[in-house]
């Protein structure tokens, strides 16, 4: 999720709605104060682990499945209030049939559906681990409970409130024992900086409610195709411009894998357009194959053998101003097939 303030109160207030306009499911009140735990680390300490909001921030008209002011992906997806109105700047290519881009969007659903169940698979593992208390089970998994969530992440990150219950980062609350920092990120930072799982049970249990919240809201999604072509280059544009830095796994170093991810969701996108776009304009297409190659290239000098990768720290600085540019050009030229298609 992009860097910025996400209205904290606004998240407060998702914690303790019971059920939404929509029927979609949220997470229940929960009042599990901890204690502060021993860090790993000696004169470290681990800030209180609470997922306690404020009842001052209870607000249950508040609709978690609303398209708003999200992270990548058009900055909380089309549609939602605030985002850009640029339909009148793009015209419909006529030498695409509308039946076309229709399965196009179709099949893309059922990747995002496919992805989010594999997400809510994947972090019950990472979950259980963190409630059993295996620090060192839980971190192992940790990188890959997020890729579901990191390859869909223009569309989950469109559900304001939930995008900031699942994955927002403590830049965007008022300290590390902030009760609305919740998600993966507050469960890493416990992890990897505080090496414990103390006290932090029951973030655990609130991720996997705010992600089958997820689910349900996405079953009933309708995508339009500007969401899904926009969508994939503004996600490369943000990993070029800010998760680059390494601001987002800051505590578990586990960057590649979101950067991968990230660009796995892309080039679905592309894959799913290609046939429109090979008719019509191929050059685009070579383009950005070869900018895929081109940051894959950079990717794979920090693959382990065992499918792992390298933590962050590794990377060289030649390899990330490299990684950085050809990441700028790739969401540049991803950005070129939505006038291609015209959406």
């Amino acid at each position: 999720m992009k860097n910025k303030t996400k209205l904290w109160v606004g998240i407060g207030a998702y914690l303790l709605t019971a059920l939404s306009p929509t029927g979609c499911a949220v997470a229940p009140q929960q009042n599990a104060a901890v204690s502060t735990q021993e860090a790993a680390s000696p004169g470290a300490e681990s800030p209180v682990a609470s997922a306690t909001a404020s009842p001052g921030a209870v607000a249950s008209e508040l609709d978690p499945c609303r398209r708003g002011a999200g992270g990548e992906g058009g900055e909380g997806g089309e549609g939602g209030e605030g985002a850009e109105d640029s339909s009148a700047a793009v015209t419909p290519n006529p030498a695409i049939k509308p039946e076309e881009l229709q399965k196009a969007v179709a099949d893309y659903k059922t990747y995002v559906v496919q992805e989010v169940d594999r997400l809510v698979t994947d972090t019950k593992v990472f979950t259980d681990r963190v409630i059993a208390g295996d620090v060192a089970g839980a971190k192992a998994v940790y990188g890959s409970s997020r890729l579901g969530w990191e390859r869909i992440e223009p569309i989950a990150s469109s559900f304001a409130a939930l995008d900031g219950a699942i994955d927002a980062r403590v830049d965007d609350f008022k300290g590390e024992d902030d009760p609305a920092f919740t998600g993966f990120h507050r469960i890493e930072m416990g992890l990897f900086k505080y090496n414990t799982t103390k006290g932090y049970e029951p973030f655990a249990r609130k991720l996997m409610t705010d992600l089958q919240g997820l689910k349900t809201c996405v079953a009933s999604l309708e995508i339009e195709p500007r969401d899904m072509v926009r969508g994939a280059s503004e996600l490369i544009e943000e990993v070029s411009l800010g998760k680059i830095t390494g601001e987002e796994d800051r505590y578990s170093r586990l960057d590649f894998w979101s950067f991968r991810a990230n660009l796995e969701g892309s080039q679905k996108v592309v894959d799913l357009v290609r046939p429109m776009v090979q008719r019509i304009q191929p050059t685009v297409l070579q383009r950005v194959d070869r900018d895929f190659a081109a940051v894959n290239q950079v990717l794979e000098k920090y693959k382990l053998p065992n499918g792992d990768f390298m933590t962050y720290d590794k990377l060289a600085a030649a390899d990330k101003k490299r990684l950085q540019a050809d990441l700028a050009k790739l969401a540049e030229n991803i950005s070129k097939l939505r006038g291609v298609i015209g959406v």
